[in-house]
């Protein structure tokens, strides 16, 4: 489990073979931390490292996750995002995160600001569900509070430090970004259409 707040890597090199992907991440922050086994959240996807070289990881890709999520738009040298899992002692600073990308949106709008950036994200209809004013969604990886729900589209107001940090200020318009939604809406959800089945 993670919790979106997240610190920078960079594609190193991609190794596609019929089965999937070997992506390897330069990860300076967390080459000493690691070991072989550990789950790492690469831009929001749950990745298990299998070798170790340096700072350099190697991850497998499947190619449900190539085909479900923007790490089939990666190229060598692509700024990422990653975390490692939560610890027992850590804080808790953004919100539940699994890992578990539910699919990936669009960017409609990016304006860069002093203050703050403000991102607006296209959400797939059969999602919107699970968006709400002053909620919580991971946006490749990132804990971040929606702005504004505006029909299918959610605004982001992000600040200067998280542009700093994450792969967000490398947006453009019509790209994609992975996102998870929160789990608390899905399980809240789930619990409603079964008390409504059970009432029928």
């Amino acid at each position: 489990m993670f919790t979106g707040i997240v610190s920078d890597g960079f594609i190193a090199s991609i190794l596609p073979d019929a089965e999937g992907w070997e992506l390897v991440v330069d990860a300076p922050k967390f080459g000493s931390i690691v070991q072989i086994g550990d789950s790492v959240a690469i831009d929001g996807a749950c990745l298990t490292v299998f070798k170790i070289d340096g700072d350099h990881l190697s991850f497998f890709v499947s190619t449900e996750s190539i085909d479900k999520t923007i790490i089939k738009n990666y190229k060598v040298g692509a700024k990422i995002n990653m975390e490692l899992p939560m610890q027992p002692n850590g804080y808790l600073g953004g919100h539940y995160v699994l890992g578990h990308v539910d699919t990936t949106a669009k960017v409609k709008m990016v304006q860069p600001g002093e203050k703050a950036w403000f991102f607006t994200i296209a959400i797939p209809s059969q999602f919107v569900k699970y968006v709400v004013y002053k909620g919580s969604v991971a946006i490749n990886g990132i804990s971040l509070t929606i702005n504004k729900v505006i029909d299918d589209d959610i605004e982001l107001c992000i600040i200067p430090v998280t542009i700093e940090k994450t792969n967000m200020s490398l947006l453009n318009v019509n790209d994609s970004v992975n996102i998870e939604f929160d789990i608390l809406a899905k399980y809240t959800e789930r619990l409603l259409n079964k008390r409504a089945v059970k009432d029928v």
